[in-house]
């Protein structure tokens, strides 16, 4: 594994998500579930607490390696954020549950922290209440809020330091999944509205079937 350079950290496939976590610091890297290695991490394509900050999964995979079923070993994207031109076949790996290949190696975007940034939470609240006021709001029963630089604390909010609250919310989190009904018990409100529960197969359409088979046929 390398340092950081230019905000991009290379690191093996089965390394835990809280080992790139640990490497990184004291820049972000954004994952749901510390337990799970990068390479299930990006097969997952799940979400994190602090998504509004870092970006979905897919945001923060630049460049990957993948061994395909025929023993092979392909390289898409690179180290750079802007480093293909036309469909991103490394970030197609993504949400792919291991189906067009094994990762080995991914080259994943941390970012410092914001400036200014904290975390505050009210405790007793109802889901309501996280769908109004600033910065990114999960409700668990209490209402913890993420909150930038120049983002007033609410009045009856306890601030609170932004990782440590993130450590205590994602002990119960299982995975993330954009949606727009409220339900499970956690609401992230934000740019979008994200929640918990795991994320279904979808139909990926025409074009990753013919992705499919063009990596099948490699065998």
């Amino acid at each position: 594994m390398g340092g950081i350079e230019d905000g991009v950290i290379t690191v093996p496939g089965e390394m835990t998500c809280a080992e790139v976590e640990a490497a990184a610091r004291p820049w972000l890297f954004a994952s749901d579930r510390p337990d799970l290695t990068v390479r299930a991490w990006i097969d997952r394509g799940g979400g994190d607490l602090l998504w509004d900050f870092l970006g979905p999964t897919r945001a923060q995979v630049l460049g990957i390696a993948a061994e395909l079923r025929d023993g092979r070993l392909v390289r898409f994207g690179g180290k750079v954020v802007k480093n293909v031109a036309g469909y991103d076949l490394a970030r197609a790996f993504v949400g792919a549950h291991g189906e067009l290949g094994k990762v080995v190696e991914a080259h994943l975007r941390v970012r410092p922290p914001p400036r200014g940034w904290r975390a505050a939470v009210r405790r007793s609240t109802g889901r309501d209440e996280a769908l109004q006021g600033p910065g990114s709001a999960v409700w668990t029963g209490d209402t913890w809020r993420f909150l930038r630089n120049g983002e007033e604390t609410p009045c009856g909010y306890e601030e609170h330091d932004p990782l440590a609250a993130r450590g205590e919310l994602r002990r119960g989190w299982r995975s993330v999944r954009s949606f727009r009904a409220t339900g499970e018990g956690v609401l992230l409100a934000a740019v979008g509205v994200v929640g918990s529960g795991e994320e279904g197969a979808t139909d990926r359409g025409p074009l990753w079937s013919r992705l499919k088979e063009a990596f099948a046929s490699a065998r």
